[in-house]
């Protein structure tokens, strides 16, 4: 009897800790696969396709500015940065901590214009959510690592 119960709790420990371990790696391939999403939307220029890799809920919280709500309003933000010369966005996860429906992702971006030429770099964190069988970006913030420029 008391070998089962050390075999059990044995394997319910190991449980605790593998399982969380495997699931937080199918979280980061997928959103790591949304990513990969994000980035060929930037690179067609498609602003909707942008947006619609959000949350209905959605909000993107930009430097020096005010969250943008909604799919309309995150539509518009990602087609007037793809306008204004942004013509590939490049993301890099660094982390990932997934609990049930929502997971956090550290990363790191890179914009470049149509030359090719790196025109920003900095880091985001994403809250995603997970809803009808995709992951879906709900709040997403990052910030430069660009100086601004001496006075």
């Amino acid at each position: 009897m008391r070998t089962t119960g050390l075999v059990r709790t044995v394997v319910f420990l190991a449980c605790m800790y593998l399982i969380p371990s495997a699931h937080a790696e199918g979280v980061k391939s997928a959103i790591e696969a949304a990513n990969a999403q994000f980035s060929a939307a930037a690179e067609k220029g498609d602003g909707a396709a942008l947006a619609a890799l959000y949350s209905p809920d959605g909000q993107v919280m930009p430097p020096g500015s005010d969250p943008i709500r909604g799919t309309e309003g995150i539509q518009k933000f990602w087609q007037g940065a793809l306008d204004s010369g942004v013509a590939a966005i490049g993301l890099k996860t660094i982390e990932v901590f997934g609990h049930g429906t929502t997971a956090t992702e550290v990363g790191a971006y890179e914009l470049r214009d149509k030359a090719g030429k790196v025109v920003d770099h900095g880091k985001y964190i994403v809250v995603w959510q997970h809803a009808g069988g995709t992951w879906k970006l709900r709040r997403d913030m990052f910030s430069t690592n660009v100086p601004p420029p001496k006075k």
